[in-house]
């Protein structure tokens, strides 16, 4: 089975992580002591040239004078929303996750664009993934070290994304439940689950703006809405753009079923009890420090000291997850149904608007063709008063072509035949009038002849261009 996360983790679907240098690693630990109800969450920047020395650090300090134990560690990937810079450098990131056993699970995260797995067991390490392309890839380990679990996480995540989880980490999460092997997939589900909630509210608003604007709805509370503004096929692309986060939502929700039902199935596996080795007096001293104790599901043990005993009132982290993942779950319905709704909301508005652009464009048209029909009136009076004007022309046409001929010197009036008193000569102008009108003439039309071909084969040239 790991042969073929490797074989799917060698193609990535995600963009390429390319960050040559970076001088700093954004990085959340997360310390739990037995006898406090909640942990502590220490959010920090450490410098690349100390990574080793932060690796070796010790899996327990005091913190505000009570020995506390570290649960988990997350390394934060890619651009951080406060500072606009991304880390961890690339030769880094590769470095953390061979020390963490995470270089496979990580792999095959970037291959998926949506999804939670978990890879083989190796040893007393358990690896998991959860990917939501483009917006979060995570793996993680959970480790069981001298009786103490701490989880390793590596998680790419940018923008909102990277807030809400941070918002999500620094809520007061009790020990046991932080020490859970779930709990990475926990806050993914939380995180998504709140992006989900978002989401909706900003959508209905819009819809609501729209619906002020179209009509199309039966609320008597909507008279204070402020109508959408903008013409309607801007609105139209806006209902379009709804359905399309809509959609985006399905799947997101789709994702947060399927990590709740990876974590109710993976719920038991934290159910061993913390392991503890045999201790001197003064390690019994000292022993709240040595070995903290954190919450699991207890298990009796007869050969415990007293002084071993815990409140096993306390709810166990198999417990804690079940009874989250019961909640979230509900949640993740009701999203669904409130999801469902609000996309039958988009569609009546997106099929409000599309009658009302028809409409629109029906009256428009109608405005159209109302001024084509004058246009076209007005031609034919146009027409009929060129008409008109030609049989004038045509009328005078002939008298003034005989005065104009006339009043040219082509002949000689003076002129008398003999025994008649009548006669008109021509004069040698009128045989050059011929001489040059009729050739003009005749090349005119030639012209015109050699310009009508040429169009004629170009039209056809162009058709064949076409066809080809």
């Amino acid at each position: 089975m790991d042969h073929l996360h490797q074989h799917f983790g060698s193609r990535s679907v995600w963009e390429k992580y390319d960050v040559s240098n970076a001088l700093t690693i954004n990085v959340t630990e997360i310390w739990g002591n037995d006898e406090a109800p909640t942990s502590v969450v220490e959010s920090k920047a450490i410098s690349s040239t100390i990574i080793d020395n932060w690796l070796d650090e010790a899996p327990s300090k005091y913190i505000l004078a009570h020995p506390h134990t570290r649960l988990l560690r997350l390394i934060w990937v890619g651009l951080d929303p406060a500072t606009y810079r991304a880390s961890p450098s690339t030769r880094d990131l590769q470095r953390l996750l061979a020390t963490w056993d995470l270089q496979d699970g990580y792999d095959y995260a970037l291959s998926c664009f949506a999804g939670v797995s978990a890879l083989p067991t190796r040893g007393d390490t358990r690896v998991f993934t959860v990917t939501y392309h483009p917006k979060l890839a995570m793996s993680w380990s959970h480790t069981v070290s001298d009786g103490v679990p701490c989880t390793q996480v590596v998680v790419f995540a940018e923008g909102e994304e990277r807030t809400e989880l941070l918002g999500a980490l620094k809520s007061k999460w009790a020990p046991s439940l932080v020490s859970h092997p779930m709990f990475p997939a926990f806050l993914c589900s939380l995180m998504l689950s709140q992006e989900m909630d978002t989401t909706l509210d900003d959508i209905k608003g819009t819809v609501r703006e729209v619906e002020a604007r179209t009509g199309h709805h039966r609320f008597t509370t909507r008279r204070q809405t402020r109508p959408a503004a903008g013409e309607l096929g801007n609105l139209s692309a806006q209902m379009s753009g709804c359905a399309a986060k809509l959609a985006n939502g399905t799947r997101k929700l789709q994702v947060i079923e399927s990590l709740n039902s990876f974590m109710l199935h993976h719920a038991s596996v934290q159910d061993t009890p913390i392991l503890r080795k045999p201790r001197s007096a003064f390690e019994k001293d000292q022993g709240s420090f040595l070995y903290p104790r954190i919450h699991t599901k207890p298990i009796p043990n007869p050969s415990a000291d007293d002084n071993d005993e815990h409140d096993d009132n306390r709810p166990s982290s198999t417990t804690l997850v079940t009874s989250y993942h019961a909640l979230v779950a509900h949640r993740t319905q009701m999203q669904t149904v409130d999801s469902a709704y609000v996309q039958q909301r988009v569609q009546v508005q997106i099929a409000a608007l599309f009658h009302l652009i028809a409409q629109q464009d029906n009256a428009i048209a109608f405005e159209t063709a109302s001024a084509t029909r004058s246009i076209a009136k007005d031609s034919l009076r146009d027409s009929s008063s060129m008409k008109m004007l030609a049989l004038v022309a045509m009328f005078f046409l002939p008298g003034s072509f005989v005065a104009a001929l006339f009043s040219t010197p082509l002949f000689v009036w003076d002129g008398e035949e003999p025994g008649t008193g009548i006669g008109v000569a021509t004069r040698p102008q009128f045989k050059l009038f011929w001489a040059v009108a009729v050739p003009l003439t005749v090349l005119t039309f030639v012209l015109y002849g050699v310009w009508i071909v040429a169009q004629k084969r170009r039209e056809r040239r162009r058709l064949r261009v076409g066809d080809v």
